[in-house]
């Protein structure tokens, strides 16, 4: 999925129906985005997601787990018909 101003879908976050907090599976993303932000450090990150609170959770962890907050952008980047209420798209730009 490629927004229309340079986004490119890079990872997704899913969430349990009634929760916001990040699925054990999903754990180790955060750390996969901050190694991938290290090497390519010319790069932003972009959360979509209709659910505004996850779109946090995720932020969140992406800080903790190295990336700069500055770096990361939220709003609505990629196709809103792909826009799910469980999930957060991670999209990355130059």
């Amino acid at each position: 999925m490629a927004g229309n101003s340079g986004w490119s879908s890079y990872r997704d976050y899913t969430f349990n129906a009634s929760g916001d907090e990040i699925l054990r599976s999903d754990i180790g993303k955060a750390s996969d985005i901050a190694n991938y932000m290290d090497q390519n450090p010319s790069y932003r990150i972009g959360l979509d997601g209709a659910n505004e609170s996850r779109v946090v959770v995720v932020r969140d962890a992406l800080i903790v787990a190295g990336v700069p907050a500055a770096k990361i952008q939220t709003g609505a980047f990629g196709d809103p018909q792909l826009r799910h209420d469980n999930r957060v798209a991670v999209l990355v730009s130059k």
